[in-house]
Protein backbone atom coordinates (compact mmCIF):
# COMPACT_ATOMS: atom_id res chain seq x y z
CA UNK A 1 0.00 0.00 0.00
CA UNK A 2 2.87 2.38 0.79
CA UNK A 3 4.31 1.74 -2.68
CA UNK A 4 0.93 2.48 -4.29
CA UNK A 5 0.88 6.00 -2.81
CA UNK A 6 4.61 6.62 -3.15
CA UNK A 7 6.22 9.02 -5.59
CA UNK A 8 8.18 6.21 -7.27
CA UNK A 9 7.31 5.62 -10.89
CA UNK A 10 6.61 1.90 -10.71
CA UNK A 11 5.45 0.04 -13.83
CA UNK A 12 4.98 2.28 -16.86
CA UNK A 13 2.36 1.59 -19.55
CA UNK A 14 3.61 1.10 -23.14
CA UNK A 15 1.59 2.78 -25.85
CA UNK A 16 -1.16 0.53 -27.24
CA UNK A 17 -0.29 -2.33 -24.96
CA UNK A 18 -3.19 -4.41 -23.62
CA UNK A 19 -3.45 -2.13 -20.56
CA UNK A 20 -3.49 0.98 -22.76
CA UNK A 21 -6.14 -0.46 -25.08
CA UNK A 22 -8.32 -1.44 -22.12
CA UNK A 23 -7.98 2.08 -20.74
CA UNK A 24 -9.13 3.57 -24.05
CA UNK A 25 -12.05 1.15 -24.35
CA UNK A 26 -13.08 1.75 -20.75
CA UNK A 27 -12.99 5.52 -21.18
CA UNK A 28 -15.03 5.53 -24.38
CA UNK A 29 -17.51 3.07 -22.87
CA UNK A 30 -18.21 5.49 -20.02
CA UNK A 31 -18.74 8.33 -22.51
CA UNK A 32 -21.18 6.26 -24.57
CA UNK A 33 -23.12 5.18 -21.48
CA UNK A 34 -23.34 8.77 -20.25
CA UNK A 35 -24.39 9.95 -23.72
CA UNK A 36 -27.17 7.34 -23.97
CA UNK A 37 -28.54 7.39 -20.44
CA UNK A 38 -27.66 10.97 -19.50
CA UNK A 39 -30.98 12.49 -20.68
CA UNK A 40 -32.83 10.21 -18.25
CA UNK A 41 -31.24 12.19 -15.41
CA UNK A 42 -32.54 15.50 -16.72
CA UNK A 43 -34.97 17.22 -14.32
CA UNK A 44 -34.74 14.32 -11.86
CA UNK A 45 -34.40 15.06 -8.13
CA UNK A 46 -31.37 12.79 -7.85
CA UNK A 47 -29.54 14.47 -10.75
CA UNK A 48 -27.64 16.87 -8.51
CA UNK A 49 -26.27 14.01 -6.39
CA UNK A 50 -24.83 12.27 -9.44
CA UNK A 51 -23.41 15.60 -10.65
CA UNK A 52 -21.78 16.31 -7.31
CA UNK A 53 -20.38 12.79 -7.25
CA UNK A 54 -18.60 13.45 -10.57
CA UNK A 55 -17.35 16.79 -9.25
CA UNK A 56 -16.01 15.17 -6.07
CA UNK A 57 -14.34 12.42 -8.10
CA UNK A 58 -12.63 14.98 -10.35
CA UNK A 59 -11.37 16.95 -7.33
CA UNK A 60 -10.04 13.76 -5.77
CA UNK A 61 -8.13 12.91 -8.94
CA UNK A 62 -6.81 16.41 -9.60
CA UNK A 63 -6.10 17.86 -6.18
CA UNK A 64 -2.42 16.92 -5.97
CA UNK A 65 -1.75 18.32 -9.44
CA UNK A 66 -3.73 21.45 -8.59
CA UNK A 67 -1.53 22.04 -5.55
CA UNK A 68 1.74 21.51 -7.41
CA UNK A 69 0.95 23.21 -10.69
CA UNK A 70 -1.54 25.97 -9.89
CA UNK A 71 -0.97 26.98 -6.29
CA UNK A 72 2.81 26.86 -6.71
CA UNK A 73 2.89 27.92 -10.35
CA UNK A 74 1.40 30.47 -12.73
CA UNK A 75 -2.10 30.70 -14.15
CA UNK A 76 -0.55 31.11 -17.60
CA UNK A 77 1.18 27.76 -17.29
CA UNK A 78 -2.05 25.78 -17.04
CA UNK A 79 -2.15 23.16 -19.83
CA UNK A 80 -5.18 23.01 -22.11
CA UNK A 81 -6.44 19.90 -20.32
CA UNK A 82 -6.26 21.81 -17.03
CA UNK A 83 -8.28 24.69 -18.49
CA UNK A 84 -10.84 22.20 -19.79
CA UNK A 85 -11.09 20.33 -16.48
CA UNK A 86 -11.35 23.37 -14.20
CA UNK A 87 -13.64 25.26 -16.56
CA UNK A 88 -16.01 22.36 -17.19
CA UNK A 89 -16.01 21.36 -13.51
CA UNK A 90 -17.07 24.90 -12.59
CA UNK A 91 -19.65 25.11 -15.38
CA UNK A 92 -21.28 21.77 -14.57
CA UNK A 93 -21.12 22.09 -10.77
CA UNK A 94 -22.77 25.53 -10.75
CA UNK A 95 -24.73 25.22 -14.02
CA UNK A 96 -22.90 28.05 -15.78
CA UNK A 97 -24.04 27.62 -19.37
CA UNK A 98 -21.99 30.47 -20.88
CA UNK A 99 -18.77 29.10 -19.41
CA UNK A 100 -19.59 25.60 -20.62
CA UNK A 101 -20.21 26.78 -24.17
CA UNK A 102 -16.72 28.25 -24.38
CA UNK A 103 -14.70 25.63 -22.50
CA UNK A 104 -16.46 22.63 -24.07
CA UNK A 105 -14.37 22.85 -27.24
CA UNK A 106 -11.11 22.37 -25.30
CA UNK A 107 -12.16 18.90 -24.19
CA UNK A 108 -10.51 17.34 -27.25
CA UNK A 109 -7.31 17.25 -25.21
CA UNK A 110 -8.62 14.37 -23.13
CA UNK A 111 -9.05 12.23 -26.26
CA UNK A 112 -5.46 12.87 -27.33
CA UNK A 113 -4.26 12.18 -23.80
CA UNK A 114 -5.82 8.75 -23.74
CA UNK A 115 -4.28 7.87 -27.10
CA UNK A 116 -0.87 9.52 -26.59
CA UNK A 117 -0.39 10.04 -22.87
CA UNK A 118 2.79 11.70 -21.57
CA UNK A 119 2.93 10.20 -18.07
CA UNK A 120 5.43 7.73 -16.70
CA UNK A 121 3.06 6.65 -13.95
CA UNK A 122 1.53 3.21 -14.22
CA UNK A 123 -1.71 1.92 -12.75
CA UNK A 124 0.23 0.31 -9.93
CA UNK A 125 0.60 3.84 -8.52
CA UNK A 126 -2.00 6.34 -7.35
CA UNK A 127 -0.54 9.00 -9.66
CA UNK A 128 -1.39 6.85 -12.66
CA UNK A 129 -5.01 6.48 -11.62
CA UNK A 130 -5.33 10.18 -10.86
CA UNK A 131 -3.78 11.12 -14.21
CA UNK A 132 -6.18 9.06 -16.28
CA UNK A 133 -9.10 9.72 -13.93
CA UNK A 134 -8.72 13.50 -14.13
CA UNK A 135 -8.57 13.39 -17.92
CA UNK A 136 -11.59 11.09 -18.04
CA UNK A 137 -13.50 13.64 -15.96
CA UNK A 138 -13.03 16.20 -18.75
CA UNK A 139 -14.93 13.94 -21.14
CA UNK A 140 -17.60 13.16 -18.54
CA UNK A 141 -18.26 16.85 -17.87
CA UNK A 142 -18.36 17.66 -21.58
CA UNK A 143 -21.01 14.99 -22.24
CA UNK A 144 -22.87 15.72 -19.00
CA UNK A 145 -23.27 19.41 -19.73
CA UNK A 146 -24.79 18.74 -23.13
CA UNK A 147 -26.82 15.57 -22.57
CA UNK A 148 -28.02 16.16 -19.01
CA UNK A 149 -27.97 19.92 -18.41
CA UNK A 150 -28.93 20.76 -21.98
CA UNK A 151 -26.12 23.26 -22.60
CA UNK A 152 -25.75 23.41 -26.39
CA UNK A 153 -22.67 25.16 -27.83
CA UNK A 154 -23.17 26.57 -31.32
CA UNK A 155 -20.85 27.70 -34.10
CA UNK A 156 -20.64 31.22 -32.70
CA UNK A 157 -19.45 29.77 -29.38
CA UNK A 158 -16.85 27.75 -31.28
CA UNK A 159 -15.38 30.88 -32.87
CA UNK A 160 -15.36 32.71 -29.54
CA UNK A 161 -13.63 29.72 -27.96
CA UNK A 162 -10.97 29.77 -30.68
CA UNK A 163 -10.30 33.48 -30.18
CA UNK A 164 -9.97 33.11 -26.41
CA UNK A 165 -7.58 30.18 -26.84
CA UNK A 166 -5.51 32.19 -29.32
CA UNK A 167 -5.10 35.04 -26.80
CA UNK A 168 -4.23 32.65 -24.00
CA UNK A 169 -1.77 30.74 -26.21
CA UNK A 170 -0.06 34.04 -27.15
CA UNK A 171 0.42 34.97 -23.48
CA UNK A 172 1.51 31.46 -22.52
CA UNK A 173 3.84 31.30 -25.51
CA UNK A 174 5.42 34.63 -24.60
CA UNK A 175 5.97 33.38 -21.04
CA UNK A 176 7.59 30.21 -22.37
CA UNK A 177 9.88 31.94 -24.87
CA UNK A 178 10.75 34.83 -22.54
CA UNK A 179 11.19 33.04 -19.23
CA UNK A 180 11.56 29.36 -20.16
CA UNK A 181 10.10 26.70 -17.95
CA UNK A 182 7.36 24.25 -18.76
CA UNK A 183 5.90 24.43 -22.27
CA UNK A 184 2.36 23.41 -21.31
CA UNK A 185 0.73 24.17 -24.67
CA UNK A 186 3.48 22.40 -26.64
CA UNK A 187 4.30 25.59 -28.53
CA UNK A 188 8.03 24.81 -28.68
CA UNK A 189 8.12 21.05 -28.18
CA UNK A 190 5.75 18.51 -29.78
CA UNK A 191 3.56 16.44 -27.45
CA UNK A 192 4.63 13.27 -29.28
CA UNK A 193 7.97 12.28 -30.77
CA UNK A 194 6.69 11.58 -34.27
CA UNK A 195 5.98 15.32 -34.75
CA UNK A 196 9.63 16.26 -34.22
CA UNK A 197 10.28 16.26 -37.98
CA UNK A 198 8.17 19.44 -38.18
CA UNK A 199 10.55 21.17 -35.77
CA UNK A 200 13.45 20.01 -37.92
CA UNK A 201 11.87 21.69 -40.94
CA UNK A 202 11.21 24.95 -39.06
CA UNK A 203 9.60 26.14 -35.83
CA UNK A 204 7.07 28.20 -37.79
CA UNK A 205 6.03 25.14 -39.80
CA UNK A 206 5.44 23.25 -36.57
CA UNK A 207 3.33 26.08 -35.12
CA UNK A 208 1.23 26.33 -38.27
CA UNK A 209 0.52 22.60 -38.20
CA UNK A 210 -0.20 22.71 -34.45
CA UNK A 211 -2.66 25.60 -34.86
CA UNK A 212 -4.38 23.91 -37.78
CA UNK A 213 -4.62 20.65 -35.83
CA UNK A 214 -6.10 22.41 -32.79
CA UNK A 215 -8.69 24.17 -34.96
CA UNK A 216 -9.58 20.90 -36.69
CA UNK A 217 -10.03 19.13 -33.35
CA UNK A 218 -12.22 21.94 -32.03
CA UNK A 219 -14.42 21.62 -35.10
CA UNK A 220 -14.44 17.88 -34.38
CA UNK A 221 -15.80 18.60 -30.90
CA UNK A 222 -18.63 20.58 -32.49
CA UNK A 223 -19.53 17.82 -34.95
CA UNK A 224 -21.43 15.44 -32.57
CA UNK A 225 -23.49 18.35 -31.23
CA UNK A 226 -24.22 19.60 -34.73
CA UNK A 227 -25.36 16.16 -35.85
CA UNK A 228 -27.43 15.56 -32.71
CA UNK A 229 -29.17 18.92 -33.02
CA UNK A 230 -29.81 18.35 -36.72
CA UNK A 231 -31.41 15.00 -35.88
CA UNK A 232 -33.62 16.70 -33.29
CA UNK A 233 -34.79 19.29 -35.80
CA UNK A 234 -35.60 16.61 -38.38
CA UNK A 235 -37.53 14.61 -35.79
CA UNK A 236 -39.56 17.66 -34.73
CA UNK A 237 -40.18 18.56 -38.37
CA UNK A 238 -41.41 15.05 -39.18
CA UNK A 239 -43.66 14.95 -36.12
CA UNK A 240 -45.14 18.34 -37.07
CA UNK A 241 -45.70 17.20 -40.64
CA UNK A 242 -47.40 14.01 -39.47
CA UNK A 243 -49.63 15.95 -37.08
CA UNK A 244 -50.67 18.35 -39.82
CA UNK A 245 -51.37 15.43 -42.14
CA UNK A 246 -53.63 13.75 -39.56
CA UNK A 247 -55.51 16.98 -38.93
Amino acid sequence: MADFFSNEIGNTIPWFSLTHILLILGFFTTLVILWIFGPKLKNKKNEKYFRYFLVALAILFEWRVFENRILNGSIFRIPLCGIALYGLLYAVAFKKEKVFKIIYFYAFGTLLTYFFFDTLWGLDRWDGWTYFGAHAAIGWFAVYGYRVLGFTPNRKDLYHSMMILAVYAFISGYATYRYGGSDELFLKNPPVDFMNFLIEIHQIVYLIVLIALAALLMFGMYLPIYLAEKKKRLTISNETSNANYVN
